[in-house]
């Protein structure tokens, strides 16, 4: 890709974690102009981005995994190391979704519960670090809580915030339901 193209899927990826924009739906296009693209002061981060990765997946998924992290999606800040380890995360997924729920199975059910407007377990452990955001949005594809929370939490900006990072994450995802579905039903059972 060329370096104004990278700039092109920069925008319509930032349009896609920062608004109503769906980049899957309108794939990748915007109504940004490549003439936009000679009057930033900050084109040589596209070059190098161009230079390093030579496919359109291996940048989208650069994007995405820098998005995540940087949710303003400020180019300078974005990282290889971001993207190396999601990379890894991705590789490993489906056996670090195990790791991460095996302590939390015992009590399955208290990790969705919403008391007095307070974030549920489930949300903490996320917060903590120590549950993955794909983790929480699997659960989500598997047990729905997130219209409850929706309810329970509707003026909590940390909720806000999580399920807009949540719903525009999970559009690049391909989750195996059943697969996982499985996995963690069997943890619920050897935890019984």
């Amino acid at each position: 890709m060329q370096p104004i193209d990278v700039y092109l899927m920069y925008c319509a990826m930032k349009a896609h974690f920062s608004s109503d924009y769906d980049f899957v739906d309108y794939k990748g296009k915007t109504k940004i102009k490549r003439d936009s693209y000679w009057k930033r002061k900050d084109r040589h981060w596209f070059a190098k981005i161009a230079n390093k990765y030579k496919t359109e997946k291996e940048i989208k998924n650069y994007f995405i995994s820098n998005f995540i992290k940087d949710k303003k999606g400020y180019i300078a800040n974005f990282n290889d190391e971001n993207y190396e380890a999601w990379k890894l995360k991705r590789q490993g997924f489906f056996e670090m979704f195990e790791v991460e729920m095996k302590p939390l199975v015992e009590a399955f059910e208290d990790l969705f519960i919403v008391e007095n407007g307070q974030h549920p377990k489930l949300m903490r452990e996320f917060l903590g670090g120590r549950v993955s955001l794909e983790t929480v949005i699997i659960l989500d594809e598997l047990v729905n809580f997130d219209n409850d929370w929706n309810k329970a939490l509707e003026d909590d900006i940390v909720w806000i915030n999580l399920r807009n990072l949540m719903d525009n994450y999970e559009r690049f995802l391909t989750i195996d339901q059943e697969q996982y579905k499985i996995r963690l039903l069997k943890l619920i059972e050897e935890s019984s």
